[in-house]
């Protein structure tokens, strides 16, 4: 048996949310945990983008447009999560934006703002 074979079915039964999954690394992490057996729900700011990667994928994902950074969306996707799966398993936190700044300069308002590289 190959590793790939071994891994095959190793997320059945769970429900993973994927950040910014609608696109790179996001989206193909989230067809690695289809293919391995979980249910996906992939975030994305933009309506379309979303929800053109889950017609892709086209089994076992659910695409909820939303902002990470807004309560108000994370309120929403958690709500939609429960009521469609009852449960979340894995979390892959995916989106992020990031800001340069010298160590000794990063303020609560810019890390809030992005996270800082150093």
């Amino acid at each position: 048996m190959t590793t790939n074979e071994k891994q095959l079915g190793k997320f059945d039964g769970k429900v993973a949310l994927i950040t910014s999954g609608n696109s790179g690394i996001g989206l193909a992490r989230a067809k690695r945990f289809v293919n391995e057996g979980a249910y996906v729900f992939i975030t994305g700011r933009r309506k379309s983008e979303p929800a053109a990667a889950a017609k892709e994928m086209g089994k076992n994902v659910t695409a909820v447009q939303g902002d990470v950074a807004n309560l108000g969306d994370l309120d929403r996707l958690f709500a939609q999560i429960k009521k469609g799966k009852g449960k979340l398993d894995i979390v892959f936190t995916n989106a992020g934006i990031a800001k340069d700044a010298p160590l000794a300069t990063i303020t609560e308002e810019l890390f809030d703002g992005g996270i800082a590289q150093v």
